[in-house]
């Protein structure tokens, strides 16, 4: 088991009050500024992606959503008219999700407001060297996150 030392306990710290800020300014100006909250915006990024859709339970793997959780967010997005659900004729037991042309219309007049955004607020203050050693940080984590079982304690 590694040691934590001091400076994993302040990069942790670090990490976790930049993250709550980040979240707590982009959830308080989301749906207010751009129309639709940051949740849906993350679902129609990944349905963007594959314009064919995608399946219920890979849409929730994608954004790290239970399934429950997802299923709640793409219930109101359903009714806002901005995706839609659909069984394929050749499977039956799996349920797709599809951007519609009003979700498409959402991320499109969504879009430029959030990567001004996200230049103002993330970006700016970092230079490129910073952003690619974040980005190799985070893709670490990911993998790491992704590859953990729910409810079990790895060390």
């Amino acid at each position: 088991m590694t040691r934590l030392t001091f400076e994993r306990r302040h990069a942790w710290q670090q990490f976790f009050e930049n993250a709550r800020t980040l979240i707590d300014r982009l959830d308080s100006t989301f749906e207010r500024d751009y129309g639709i909250p940051p949740q849906w915006y993350d679902v129609l990024v990944h349905l963007e992606e594959s314009p064919d859709g995608l399946r219920m339970n890979e849409l929730a793997e994608r954004i790290l959503y239970s399934k429950s959780g997802l299923t709640r967010v793409i219930d109101r997005m359903e009714q806002a008219g901005l995706v839609r659900r659909y069984r394929p004729d050749n499977d039956r037991r799996s349920i797709f999700v599809l951007q519609t042309p009003e979700g498409r219309q959402a991320m499109e007049h969504a879009r430029p407001l959030i990567h001004a955004w996200i230049d103002q607020n993330f970006s700016r203050p970092l230079t490129d060297t910073d952003i690619r050693a974040l980005t190799r940080v985070f893709e670490k984590l990911s993998t790491h996150t992704r590859t953990q079982r729910p409810g079990r304690e790895n060390t």
